[in-house]
């Protein structure tokens, strides 16, 4: 009796089905024979028939928690999403007749980045075995292939048209987006109590007698949000009809009339679309963080709609705060991700050190009260903060690769050669030899850190790395006997008010002092020329001379302890850099309630400012652009990584979120950066820094106080007109009205600021006027 064995792909593409089957003589038995017969056909003997997946984890293999994962049948089919090609090991496992065969497999990446399927779930994350009710929270679950941390836009409809699928005369109740983790995204609508009433105001035609009917089916659409290509729709799902009777009574002539104008104004526009501000939204971004439910609760995209609020996150009253004394590995990840907040080693433990570290995070980056603990809004703002400050490892590759004389080049860090070896009797890391396999993650989030603090002013900029790794042979062929740049150091250069820091000269050396004390000693804490230096970040000497730096500032960790400088916290590889999401990895540790705590954000108990209106207007000089402006005008402006000319009258060269290249169209002129493309994270970093000369321009050409949103509405006005609008005088009426405290008026004059009518820029002036007058950001257009 041969064994049994499974037929199919070992090596699937993620995102495409693949079908598997059982092979072999299973025994002379009724099951045997309907396998033989009916192999491709549905079969009584399908449920003796047992497949599941399981996954390898830390060496040991567990079943996985999906019931997409658990089938019956001679043949099934397998569909292997994106986080499939993050795992250790995957195993498919039949069972039949007392015996049992499994296939390893191994995921290949998707050749296209695309969207694979939508699903709707219940608030268990699981799919609904019941129809719902208002009151209810549907969660849309998108799977993606090759989309990491991209947008997805994610629309609830409710579906009037007498024929399934999407239909563009369906109602459009809302939507929200949020960024692909791990090949996921999902979002949470909730269905309000009043909700109801809005379905039923609405009906497939010719049922307009009939009334919806028991049942309300919705669905929802996905899209990439920046590209638009074609909506992939999830099925449809019941919910009950709390206004259905089976038998209908007769209808007055009023009621067959249906609702007055009054009664339908501000619930539909003219195109069906439920209008925005009909409903309270509350707006963040769920990913998909493991398998086991509990652990993918993370902060929720959630829709009301038409009902009560639904919170987001609750305060635990600091119940659930990591704080001091506490220890984790969670804690450790979190003491590599913001050691450039004040400098720290990787240790796990949570000591004075990370206290002070997370109230730097808090003052500088989250830029709420500091309370030195760790809550759910710490570690999304450190997976914000990562996400968009996270260091290239490709930029620290060893400098052999350009030097022709060395024939046997490193891999671009070095060869692992010489572990223990040191070039002195003293053996301390001064000395040791050793080529390190790769850099050490503190290091490079220290410099992330120290990237932030430079774009938060326009005086000193950081211009390139001079160096990050040199194996053994690029030290000989230099010469030099320095065993920092061994995966433990970085050089970096920079420029002051425009002007190069450039050379082997003397007037270099007060510049680099000026950026030592400013930024390395000020933000990260980093000692001088190794001046008490033990587990701290360190300097190289700056002057002329042999072993020191007279253009540039040399960072490196080799005063940490030999247990910080383990081969662990050396990294080769981006995905090692940033090493996922940490909200992901604290839920596997079972820190669910930090991860939905939100405490920290406002210890005060109020929204802050910007999220509220002021009791007075205040001087636009203590303002800045708020979080809720740079992402309208980044919705607004939306990324383009090439060299195109705007919709402006003059067609002015642009690139990324808006960045103006040069006044006039494109012409060959433009930096060779530009030229080549960038990507989304260096468009970011062009967008913030080019921002504060928005902020500077209101404040200078403003002089009446403002409310938040007031500033922020001139902001984006001037992004998308130019900062010196006001001073060229190109719309007099509006800024005179300003100067003259007319709110209103001003707010008005923004509509006339559309370049003869341009369909774009007449929406565009519509939302600004509505964050002027009435602090509603929508940038849907």
């Amino acid at each position: 009796m041969a064994d049994l064995k499974i037929s199919g792909n070992p090596n699937p593409i993620v995102g495409q089905a693949e079908k598997y089957s059982i092979e072999g003589v299973l025994g002379n038995s009724s099951l045997e024979q309907a396998i033989l017969s009916q192999k491709h056909s549905t079969s009584p003997f399908d449920n003796q028939i047992k497949w599941t997946v399981h996954i390898l984890e830390k060496g040991t293999w567990r079943k996985a928690i999906s019931p997409d994962n658990d089938k019956t049948g001679a043949t099934v089919t397998y569909t292997f999403f994106q986080q499939s090609l993050t795992r250790d090991g995957i195993r498919l496992k039949v069972e039949a007749n007392g015996k049992s065969a499994t296939i390893d497999i191994k995921t290949q990446k998707a050749p296209d980045a695309k969207i694979v399927k939508v699903e709707l779930l219940n608030d268990k994350f699981q799919k609904p075995t019941k129809p719902f009710a208002y009151g209810d929270s549907i969660i849309a679950s998108v799977h993606c292939v090759k989309m990491e941390m991209l947008p997805v836009k994610v629309t609830l409809w409710e579906d009037d048209m007498p024929k399934a699928g999407h239909n563009a005369a369906n109602s459009k109740v809302q939507y929200g987006k949020g960024n692909v983790l791990n090949g996921r995204v999902y979002v949470k609508f909730f269905l309000g109590p009043n909700a109801a009433k809005i379905a039923n105001l609405k009906v497939a035609p010719g049922k307009e007698a009939e009334g919806e009917g028991e049942m309300h089916e919705y669905y929802v659409t996905a899209e990439i949000f920046e590209k638009n290509p074609t909506r992939i729709a999830s099925a449809n799902t019941n919910v009950k009809n709390p206004d259905y009777k089976p038998e209908a009574k007769k209808q007055t002539p009023a009621q067959q009339k249906g609702p007055s104008k009054k009664e339908e104004k501000g619930i539909f526009d003219s195109a069906g679309d439920v209008l925005h501000d009909y409903y309270e939204t509350s707006v963040s971004v769920l990913n998909e963080i493991g398998e086991n439910i509990r652990e993918k609760i993370n902060s929720l995209m959630t829709v009301d709609m038409g009902g009560k609020k639904e919170e987001n996150v609750a305060s635990c009253g600091e119940k659930y705060c990591i704080k001091k004394d506490d220890s984790s590995e969670l804690i450790r990840e979190i003491n590599i991700r913001l050691a450039g907040f004040g400098g720290n080693v990787p240790t796990d433990k949570f000591t004075d050190r990370t206290e002070k570290m997370i109230k730097q995070f808090q003052r500088d980056y989250m830029k709420v009260p500091e309370t030195g603990k760790v809550c759910g809004n710490v570690l999304r703002s450190i997976d914000e903060f990562s996400n968009k400050w996270v260091e290239k490892i490709s930029d620290y590759t060893c400098l052999c690769k350009n030097v022709h004389s060395i024939t046997d080049k490193c891999s671009g860090f070095g060869k692992g050669r010489y572990n223990g070896e040191y070039s002195s009797s003293r053996k301390i890391e001064r000395y040791h030899k050793y080529e390190r396999p790769g850099i050490h993650r503190s290091l490079l989030w220290g410099t992330s850190a120290l990237q932030f603090y430079l774009s938060q002013q326009n005086v000193y900029k950081y211009l390139w790395k001079t160096a990050g790794y040199r194996c053994w042979d690029h030290n000989r062929s230099v010469p030099r006997q320095s065993t920092n740049h061994m995966g433990k150091a970085v050089d970096i250069q920079f420029s002051k008010n425009g002007h190069n820091i450039l050379g082997s000269v003397r007037s270099n050396l007060p510049l680099l002092h000026e950026i030592f004390d400013k930024f390395y000693k000020k933000y990260l804490q980093a000692k001088y020329q190794w001046i008490d230096g033990k587990n701290n970040f360190s300097i190289e000497p700056i002057g002329i001379g042999e072993g020191l730096t007279n253009s540039w500032i040399h960072l490196d960790v080799r005063e940490f302890d030999n247990e910080y400088l383990d081969d662990k916290y050396f990294v080769k590889t981006q995905e090692k850099v940033l090493n996922g999401s940490i909200v992901e990895l604290a839920k596997k540790l079972g820190f669910l309630n930090t991860c939905m705590c939100n405490s920290g954000a406002n210890n005060s108990g109020t929204k802050p400012k910007e999220d509220a209106k002021n009791d007075k207007r205040i001087d636009p000089k203590k303002l800045k652009a708020s979080s809720k402006i740079k992402l309208f005008i980044k919705d607004w402006e939306d990324f383009k990584p090439n060299l195109y000319n705007d919709d402006s009258e003059d067609h002015h060269c642009t690139i990324g979120y808006g960045h103006l290249v040069h006044l006039g169209p494109c012409n060959g002129s433009e930096p060779q950066e530009f030229k080549n493309g960038i990507s989304k994270a260096r468009a970011l970093e062009l967008f913030d820094l080019r921002i504060v000369d928005f902020e500077r321009a209101v404040q200078r050409d403003v002089t009446v106080p403002l409310y938040q949103y007031e500033f922020d509405a001139l902001i984006s006005f001037l992004f998308n007109c130019g900062e010196n609008f006001f001073v060229k005088k190109k719309a007099p009426k509006l800024h005179r009205n300003l100067l003259n405290k007319e709110y209103e008026a001003a707010a008005k004059e923004f509509l006339d600021v559309t370049s003869g009518g341009l369909g774009g820029l007449v929406k565009r002036r519509k939302a600004e006027n509505n964050m002027f007058l009435n602090n509603i950001y929508d940038s849907k257009h």
